[in-house]
């Protein structure tokens, strides 16, 4: 097997080779309909899976996508290919990321090869419909700044901390234990109100709507951490932030912007990162803070009822 510097220079050159070709609008958009038509109906993950379990190596996925594929198919072939063989769980997959970022990303390139994956990206960016296309270039503009290490690191630890909401969780459990009031109910509140919201929005909201993630979409997206499977409308990471800053700040409500603020800190990380689209963050805030109001309220109505329970047999 080759070494990670090895196959990063393999793919890469491939990866230059074929966005070269790409020499004319038609052509990026001929790219961009074959490419639609390998992944239709597939996620990120499901490709990944499937190309996890070929004993091919990486590079010899790309370099085979290059040879063989029908020559009007042949730069999809190599793109989807490459997309699959990062996002698979592999040793491989960190060096065909950096080969990826290389030849699609921001940086300096082979004037052919910075000319296709220009054309290519405004290609993908024609065929949205005109709120997908301003998405795409919002998500564009917060995605394509500077991306410092120190930054990159911050923002793929608040991923893993924050996946589900957990550490919101664990955050009211520690307050309690230090003494704070309000903690147990905060608890008793919080927790319903994150499972639903989980629930829900990675499940059937998700699957409904089926929209591919912003790096599959648009190309030279960077991708801060390990690229996430599954759909992207909307986001999961900031559904579970909004609906935990909703639930803390009617117990605590000096403290909400704090609470919103960390928030709206997850939310803007995800787009940061490349995972979602700036309306993915924004519908997930939506959904987030629509279904812990609902669950709050249900939650905190059986609660009071067993208080005042708990009160009467006292009393007696």
């Amino acid at each position: 097997m080759d070494t990670p510097g090895r196959t990063c220079e393999r793919v890469e050159q491939v990866l230059e080779q074929q966005i070269a070709q790409v020499r004319t609008p038609e052509a990026a958009e001929a790219v961009v309909r074959h490419a639609e038509a390998l992944t239709a109906g597939d996620t990120a993950e499901e490709r990944a899976r499937t190309t996890a379990a070929t004993p091919r190596s990486a590079a010899s996925a790309v370099e085979l996508a290059a040879q063989t594929a029908p020559p009007a198919e042949r730069v999809a072939a190599v793109l989807t290919t490459t997309a699959a063989e990062a996002a698979a769980e592999t040793p491989e997959a960190p060096a065909v990321q950096e080969a990826a970022l290389a030849a699609l990303g921001s940086g300096s390139a082979p004037p052919g090869t910075e000319r296709g994956r220009e054309l290519l990206r405004e290609a993908v960016l024609r065929r949205m419909n005109p709120l997908d296309h301003l998405d795409a270039r919002l998500f564009l503009l917060v995605n394509s700044a500077p991306h410092p290490s120190w930054l990159d690191a911050a923002v793929d630890n608040v991923t893993v901390i924050t996946r589900g909401g957990w550490v919101w969780a664990i955050g009211v459990a520690i307050a309690g234990v230090l003494g704070t009031r309000e903690a147990r109910r905060a608890l008793a509140l919080l927790l319903p109100s994150l499972l639903s919201t989980t629930a829900v929005v990675e499940y059937p909201v998700k699957s409904y709507f089926r929209r591919r993630r912003p790096f599959i979409d648009v190309v030279q997206a960077l991708v801060v951490g390990r690229r996430p499977g599954g759909w992207s409308f909307p986001s999961g990471h900031t559904a579970s932030s909004f609906t935990a800053a909703l639930v803390l700040s009617t117990l605590w409500p000096r403290l909400s912007p704090l609470f919103f603020g960390l928030a709206s800190c997850v939310g803007v990380s995800r787009v940061y990162a490349g995972a979602h689209y700036p309306s993915d963050v924004s519908f997930g805030a939506l959904f987030g803070i629509s279904l812990a109001a609902l669950v709050r309220r249900l939650v905190g109505r059986w609660l009071d009822r067993a208080g005042r329970r708990r009160r009467r047999w006292r009393i007696r």
